[in-house]
């Protein structure tokens, strides 16, 4: 039947035989289900109304007074499945049609006719088909590459976790020789300034290589019970000390919060860097930095989009918010801000968000991130 309900197939009939346009009008006329019909009988009609709204299905006779009904497959490619009507049956005809994407390919005779409703319904759940075959094809492969993105993660933290421990270990050597040197040499000489330098550089050449294994979640950690609007109390004058002058530094801390399991010098680390974080984003500007805690409920959809690839659980968590009215990032950016190395501010810099990730991850927590160009940047790190 045809009725005017918008959920209706909407069916464009491209016909300029006016007794075969009738025959298949009745057809539709006559179906159990209901169905919009659009008939017209001209290649330029045709292209008219698929512009004007997009047709479910269309019907289109090969021969039109303006041109062949295959060039309508060029034109509904990608927007709606395309059925051609011949009254002359031509098998290159129909492998060229089919070829060029045409969902199927009918000789006209008076059963077609009077089945036209069937035609229809036939094609329009083929359509439907090869949609969903397409949806889950696409779905396979945006997992198969989150897949991969994981498996070279996964290397990557194995093969930093490595380096940085080995790393370590001669650094630690380095600075046994260099403070036995110095122990031998009188504080106010020349050589002995220059071996102090020294020292300083390999204790700075120790905390990259404690942020890498920070990364690599490999970092010994020392659990306790901590309570985190107190840990970050604490730490306030270091956190103002951290970002410009010209930032106005908010901090609003749940005063009630139940403790979490927590190394608390790592979780020390995380905040510094989400503050130092928000500051670079707000660069030499006026802005504002918050720092927040609280607990409460979190759904699985929410959960759902941590930065992480192990997942919470919904349910109950204590959280961290650090939030900026810096430049905000876009979703290109938003992928790699806790990749390791990855800045938009100067080289030599990066592993400081990749830090805070691997400590989260550590800790079996969640990363949930949201921020748009212009508009700043809010993280929240839950713990549980």
């Amino acid at each position: 039947m045809l009725i005017d309900n918008t959920d209706a197939p909407l069916i464009l009939l491209v016909e300029d035989d006016d007794s075969h346009a009738e025959l298949m009008k009745a057809s539709f006329e006559d179906a159990e289900e209901g169905y919009r019909l659009v008939v017209v009988d001209s290649l330029r009609d045709a292209r008219s109304a698929i512009e004007k709204q997009t047709p479910d299905l269309v019907l289109t006779d090969y021969r039109l007074p303006d041109g062949e009904g295959s060039e309508l497959v060029a034109t509904a490619k990608g927007i709606c499945p395309v059925v051609l009507l011949t009254s002359h049956g031509n098998e290159q005809v129909a492998v060229d049609a089919m070829k060029a994407g045409a969902l199927d390919y009918v000789v006209k005779t008076s059963e077609v006719f009077a089945g036209m409703s069937r035609i229809a319904r036939r094609a329009l759940r083929e359509s439907a088909l090869i949609k969903e075959q397409k949806r889950v094809e696409e779905e396979r492969q945006r997992l198969e590459r989150h897949l991969l993105h994981i498996q070279k993660l996964e290397s990557l933290v194995t093969m930093s976790a490595g380096i940085a421990h080995d790393f370590n270990n001669l650094l630690q050597a380095v600075l046994g020789y260099i403070e036995l040197a110095r122990m031998k040499i009188p504080p106010d000489t020349q050589l002995h300034y220059q071996l102090s330098q020294a020292v300083k550089a390999a204790e700075q050449a120790a905390t990259l290589s404690g942020m890498m294994l920070a990364y690599s979640g490999k970092r010994f950690m020392d659990s306790k019970k901590v309570n985190l609007s107190e840990l970050i109390e604490k730490n306030i004058p270091q956190l103002a000390a951290a970002i410009s002058k010209s930032i106005i530094f908010d901090v609003k801390l749940d005063r009630l919060l139940p403790p979490i399991m927590a190394d608390g010098n790592q979780i020390e680390l995380v905040i510094v860097n989400l503050v130092i974080n928000a500051s670079e984003a707000i660069g030499s500007n006026c802005g504002r930095i918050a720092i927040s805690t609280g607990v409460q409920e979190f759904d699985q959809k929410i959960l759902n989009s941590s930065r992480l690839e192990e997942k919470l659980t919904e349910g109950r968590y204590v959280w961290v918010v650090v939030e900026d009215s810096g430049c905000g990032m876009d979703e290109a950016t938003l992928d790699k801000l806790f990749d390791p190395f990855f800045t938009t501010k100067f080289t030599g810099r990066g592993l400081g968000m990749s830090a805070a990730l691997g400590i989260i991850r550590a800790h079996k927590g969640a990363i949930l991130v949201q921020s748009t160009p212009g508009t700043g940047t809010v993280i929240r790190v839950l713990f549980a």
